[in-house]
């Protein structure tokens, strides 16, 4: 120990003080100073990354691309319904016709609907054509209906008219069904067509054609119906 003591100076002290500084002062400089050309490739794992230490912030702008989220993360939530235009299949339906079609039969003063679509409908009654007094023959007629107000129809040899739910029955009747007489054995009354177009105020609408016949010795009325609906 003696021997140590000796050897020990002022100037040995203050020698390893200087190194101890120089070394220590190198290491805090040099952790400040790190950038990313120091950091080895692939060498920080996700393990490393702290919590919540990555913000949006730090995010580069159009850098997370559409292969890098995960699938259904995205859910309705999360998107803003105004930014989105229509989308093409939605186009296409809404401008897509549709045909619908119905036919059958009616006895006399029955009645059915050949064609709902949303607020219109097109009925068809079948009934003694010299009512009140019936004579025997038999007539098939078409009216057209709406349950809103505001909507407009048109058939053939007529003008636009408009179309509620008061609107009273003379006027919700179709021109167009003009009998011609047969002389077959049943006294089929000749086929005749009704041509209508009608849209409701809530832009649903169609174009239509009904095919009516009736028949007095059976007392049997039909009618055939294709429709064209938009909207």
């Amino acid at each position: 120990m003696k021997k140590i003591r000796k050897r020990i100076t002022y100037a040995n002290v203050m020698s390893s003080i200087a190194v101890f500084l120089v070394l220590g002062g190198a290491s805090a400089y040099a952790a400040k100073k790190i950038g990313s050309n120091e950091i080895k490739g692939n060498s920080i794992t996700t393990g490393k990354i702290k919590k919540n230490a990555i913000t949006a912030s730090k995010i580069k702008k159009n850098s997370v691309t559409t292969a890098k989220i995960k699938n259904g993360a995205v859910t309705g939530a999360k998107v803003n319904l105004g930014t989105l235009g229509t989308v093409p299949s939605a186009t296409n339906s809404a401008t897509t016709d549709v045909i619908k079609t119905s036919k059958g039969t009616l006895g006399v003063n029955q009645q059915a609907t050949a064609l709902q679509y949303g607020p219109l409908s097109i009925v068809v009654r079948c009934y003694d054509s010299d009512e009140p007094v019936p004579d025997g023959d038999l007539d098939a007629r078409v009216y057209i209906a709406s349950s809103t107000p505001g909507s407009v129809f048109a058939s053939w040899e007529d003008g636009s008219k408009n179309l509620g739910p008061d609107t009273p029955e003379n006027e919700r009747a179709l021109n167009g069904a003009t009998w011609v007489d047969s002389t077959g054995p049943f006294e089929y009354d000749g086929p005749s067509d009704v041509n209508v177009s009608a849209t409701a105020s809530n832009g649903q609408g169609f174009n239509a054609y009904v095919g009516l016949a009736s028949e007095k010795d059976s007392g049997t009325c039909w009618w055939w119906l294709n429709a064209t609906v938009v909207g």
